[in-house]
């Protein structure tokens, strides 16, 4: 057995130039072992074996396509398509003299986004450093300007002074311009370096050294939302508790009675708030149970309905508030000529 393992270990080396041990030749030369009912099926039908090798070969193909098929790589499989979602569309129907509905063509608009209004105010040779005035500023975005300034004002640090300044005056350049101060919220915030002021570090001894002090600049821009925007967070029960305050405030100089304070507790209050969020949600279940629709569209359609209503209601307020300034200042003004002449 030896001398047969050493020729074909040979062979292989010569012919291929590989070199192999003599256990592994004698492993593979081993034959394979049949029971007597394989026998008599190959003695049967000899063309047995290859059938099956067929069929096998047939069936490992299919798997393999399969295989192919199922990667994510595959642009055919249906599966792999990317889900797009478009926002802004409005879709319209047309009505035609067909009776079927699948022959009925649909027209797809897109809504152009209503551009933001921004005002943007720099502040510059601010004596804090970029470390300590960028956790200050992080927190502060997407929030209503007074929410912002009575946050800076309870952070009790000393860069936060520097920023409260900065609001102030960006809130000034905006009324100045005749934005409303409380449609204004804070849309970001833009931290840099500014100039290195260079002094003198005395020691002891008569040494001095120099020093550099940093300075920062600060550009705050504010953002104008419409008023319909700014009552869906009011709606959701997301009403910043400054705007409550003043509410509250304004109720009290105006001595409301009970039918006004009531209407407006889900704004006042953080029960109330809590309260709001509730009812929105139990009557969006329950018009979902009665029309089939979904739960997120039959809450957002709920929202902007009383977001819409709320605006209307404050813009003829506060046109109101207007024409009724502007009148007593034309009646002033005529008392004023009057004492003249």
């Amino acid at each position: 057995m030896k001398q047969i393992a050493f020729r074909l270990n040979h062979i292989c080396h010569a012919q291929f130039g590989l070199r192999t041990r003599a256990g592994s030749i004698i492993k593979t030369i081993k034959p394979e072992k049949k029971t007597r009912e394989q026998i008599r099926l190959e003695i049967e039908d000899p063309f047995q074996a290859e059938r099956l090798r067929q069929i096998q070969l047939e069936e490992d193909a299919k798997n393999f396509q399969q295989y192919i098929y199922n990667l994510k790589q595959n642009d055919s499989n249906p599966n792999n398509f990317i889900k797009v979602k478009v926002k802004n569309v409005e879709v319209t129907k047309t009505e035609t003299a067909t009776e079927t509905e699948n022959n009925t063509p649909f027209i797809v608009k897109k809504v152009p986004k209503q551009e933001k209004i921004l005002i943007s105010g720099i502040r510059r040779k601010v004596p804090a450093s970029l470390r300590r005035l960028i956790p200050i500023c992080r927190p502060l975005i997407n929030m209503h300007l007074y929410q912002a300034q009575e946050a800076i004002a309870d952070s009790g640090r000393k860069a936060a002074q520097f920023l409260a300044k900065t609001l102030v005056m960006v809130r000034s350049h905006a009324v100045q311009r005749g934005y409303d101060p409380e449609r204004l919220y804070v849309h970001s915030i833009q931290v840099g370096r500014y100039k290195k002021f260079r002094k003198a570090r005395f020691h002891a001894k008569a040494r001095i050294n120099p020093a550099f002090r940093e300075t920062s600049q600060i550009k705050v821009i504010l953002e104008e939302r419409p008023t319909k925007e700014m009552f869906k967070d009011f709606v959701q029960g997301k009403t910043p508790s400054v705007i409550s305050y003043l509410m509250k405030d304004q109720l009290v100089r105006e001595k409301a009675d009970y039918a006004k304070i009531r209407r407006f507790q889900l704004f006042l209050t953080s029960k109330g708030r809590q309260q709001q969020k509730l009812m929105l949600k139990r009557r969006a279940q329950k018009e979902m149970k009665e029309q089939g629709l979904s739960f997120k569209y039959l809450h957002r359609q709920i929202v902007e309905q009383e977001a819409e209503q709320l605006a209307e209601n404050y813009d003829t307020g506060k046109s109101g508030l207007h024409r009724f300034n502007l009148e007593a200042r034309q009646t002033l003004f005529k008392k004023n000529e009057e004492i003249n002449n």
